[in-house]
């Protein structure tokens, strides 16, 4: 992964897109209300930000600023509509995650 990210490797399509550096980086992508923003845009054509806020039930403004932290991942990105709206769609809803521990964080019981 790192010599990928380093450009000494190229990727391989079976190669992981994105990469975390911690559990904690991919917990708060991949948080309940992110994966509830995830499972709307999977099941509904939406128009815009504010049909999706509509649609969860939150304020417009905490809903474009999940969406960017998407986007930032390349789960989603805005296609530009009429009346400049920006609809969200997803670029993937089908997710692999894989964990690789370092030698020193093993414990064995």
């Amino acid at each position: 992964m790192l010599a990928i990210a380093k450009g000494e490797k190229k990727q391989l399509p079976n190669d992981p897109r994105v990469w975390f550096t911690s559990f904690e980086a991919l917990a708060r992508v991949f948080s309940r209300q992110n994966m509830m923003l995830i499972e709307i845009l999977r099941q509904k054509d939406l128009e815009s930000v504010t049909e999706l806020a509509n649609a969860v039930g939150r304020q417009k403004t905490n809903v474009l600023r999940s969406l960017k932290v998407l986007e930032e991942f390349e789960i989603i990105e805005f296609e530009e509509g009429e009346g400049g709206r920006r609809a969200p769609r997803l670029k993937y809803d089908d997710f692999d995650f894989r964990a690789l521990l370092n030698s020193r964080d093993r414990r064995t019981h």
